[in-house]
């Protein structure tokens, strides 16, 4: 079996997993998550910092309380959001005023309405990414369309890439990996913080 297919299973296994917790469980552990990275990391380098925002429906890890903080302590830190462009499968990434207006996706992500401002991958200091899984060796397994195996190819490279999962996606044996992976520095679930880089640029 190839690891493409290999992924395919496993992908369908955590995210019904992950789906047969209650929205309840889902909020108390996103908030552990958050409290597991507001101890390990300083905002105080950052310049930009990029996050997604949760689906709901999917029962993604919150990211509200990333903005919360950022903006009720650090002026100076833009927040960044990524947009979907069907047209070119690809992301590209908007700076988020608490002026604009958002709306919901055809897949279900909030998404700002009227962007004004468009942000570069290199100009990133620190990417939060969403995911169902990862292993001890910093791999991360998406949800398949490769959106931020190609955005995330594009970071500079002193850009810290930070997964946000929940414990269960943890997997003992290991992912199957292809050329496209990108594996990240460190990732938080409400149990520890893994870090698996030298890149150390924001700590």
């Amino acid at each position: 079996m190839d690891n493409s297919t290999l992924k395919k299973i496993l992908r369908k296994r955590l995210n019904a997993e992950r789906k047969a917790l209650s929205q309840a469980e889902i909020v108390s552990k996103s908030k552990q998550v958050f409290e597991k990275w507001l101890a390990r990391f300083s905002m105080k380098p950052v310049m930009y910092l990029h996050l997604y925002q949760h689906i709901k429906q999917s029962n993604e890890l919150h990211t509200h309380h990333y903005m919360d903080y950022v903006r009720s302590k650090y002026d100076h830190v833009r927040l960044v959001v990524p947009i979907i462009d069907p047209y070119t499968n690809s992301l590209w990434h908007v700076e988020l005023s608490n002026d604009i207006e958002m709306e919901i996706n055809p897949w279900g992500i909030p998404e700002p309405k009227f962007p004004h401002r468009k942000i570069f991958p290199m100009q990133l200091d620190m990417v939060l990414v969403p995911m169902l899984g990862f292993d001890m060796q910093g791999n991360r397994l998406g949800y398949g369309k490769g959106y931020y195996d190609r955005f995330l190819r594009l970071l500079n490279p002193q850009c810290l890439k930070i997964g946000l999962c929940l414990e269960q996606g943890k997997v003992d044996e290991g992912l199957p990996t292809e050329e496209h992976d990108i594996p990240m520095d460190y990732i938080v679930s409400e149990l520890a913080v893994y870090h698996f880089s030298s890149n150390t640029q924001t700590i």
